[in-house]
């Protein structure tokens, strides 16, 4: 991985190589496709990591930290991707070295095609942040926005050039899973979304577009549906979580990666589906609240991995381990998905 800061010593702290000169750099760099990341948490790295495949990647955070721990995450999902078969990469080394950390949100974006932005959930922060980067990147360079959750339409008002701006959602961990969502707010240019997902294409995802914004788009409306009854079984002392989890991984959970809902309702019998859901429609949860049972572990502090402590127990968890196992099971399921979605040529129509 290159660097390009100012601070004396900071290659250090990232351990990475700085083989060229920035002028022997920006050089070379004029020569492909450049693509910003701004910040370096678990979706930015990862996003980092996904768009390297294209060509330059700068990645940015105002934290020194986040970046130090970016570097980290990086290095080690480049040497996973590298050993599977379900991967693109086959050097980690030149994956790692197209990624450029970046410390001065200039430097991190001027000249750049693409801005991908994956900063704090934060209405305001996220605003902010799209103003500082138009007053600094050409006319044409396009603002993607992670969000899921807030108002795509409202979070570009201040922008002179909203038609560059679009939303690009992805899914954790965002250099594995293969869809990412892309959506088109009000003002976004039919040339934004085209060049958006034609990127994604290149580095090997499949884009899913939408042709308007809605609160949480495809996947997290969906999701949302599944754990809302999930947590109100467990709530009501239905099955324990352990036997909950088992039921939807083994069962629907199992098919995901080969038959969607709509194929699978195709397979079964929409005339099944019908009946079956005029069945259990009135029966299932539809609070509007989340349920009891995880409000209390949220109220307790435990909030999962990260504090040792969840639904279940993590105190003697080894996390690099267990992601890197995460990760590899994965791209195993990649493999199945990419055999499934070779059969249609949803792509070939957008």
């Amino acid at each position: 991985m290159n660097t390009h800061v100012p601070t004396q010593g900071i290659g250090e702290w990232f351990g990475m190589r700085s083989d060229m000169s920035q002028k022997g750099a920006a050089t070379q760099l004029r020569d492909r496709t450049i693509v910003s990341v701004i910040g370096a948490g678990s979706m930015g790295s990862g996003i980092a990591i996904a768009l390297a495949a294209t060509g330059c990647v700068r990645l940015f955070d105002i934290d020194v930290k986040a970046l130090e721990r970016a570097s980290e995450t990086i290095n080690t999902a480049a040497n996973t991707l590298a050993s599977h078969p379900a991967s693109r990469v086959n050097d980690p080394d030149e994956l790692t070295e197209n990624i450029i950390i970046e410390t001065e949100l200039r430097d991190a974006v001027t000249s750049s095609d693409f801005i991908f932005e994956a900063v704090a959930e934060d209405f305001e922060i996220k605003k902010s942040v799209y103003n500082e980067i138009e007053a600094l990147v050409a006319d044409d360079t396009i603002i993607a926005s992670n969000t899921s959750s807030l108002p795509l339409n409202q979070l570009c008002t201040s922008l002179e050039a909203p038609e560059r701006f679009v939303g690009a959602h992805w899914f954790h961990p965002p250099h594995i899973v293969p869809v990412v969502e892309v959506v088109q707010a009000d003002a976004t240019a039919d040339t934004t979304i085209a060049r958006v997902m034609n990127l994604l294409r290149e580095c090997g995802k499949d884009p899913v577009r939408l042709q308007r914004p809605i609160k949480g788009y495809i996947g997290n409306r969906v999701q949302s549906a599944m754990a809302r009854e999930a947590w109100a079984l467990l709530t009501e002392g239905i099955a324990a979580p352990e036997d909950i989890d088992a039921a939807i991984k083994g069962t629907f959970g199992f098919r995901l990666p080969l038959l969607g809902v709509f194929e699978k309702g195709d397979f079964s019998g929409l005339d099944i589906h019908h009946k079956v859901l005029t069945e259990l429609l009135p029966e299932v949860n539809a609070d509007q609240e989340p349920a009891d049972a995880l409000t209390d572990l949220v109220e307790a502090g435990r909030y999962g991995v990260k504090t040792e402590s969840g639904v279940y127990g993590w105190e003697n968890i080894d996390l690099k381990r267990e992601t890197s196992e995460r990760d590899v099971q994965l791209l195993d399921q990649l493999t199945v998905y990419a055999q499934r979605e070779s059969r249609w040529s949803r792509n070939e129509t957008q």
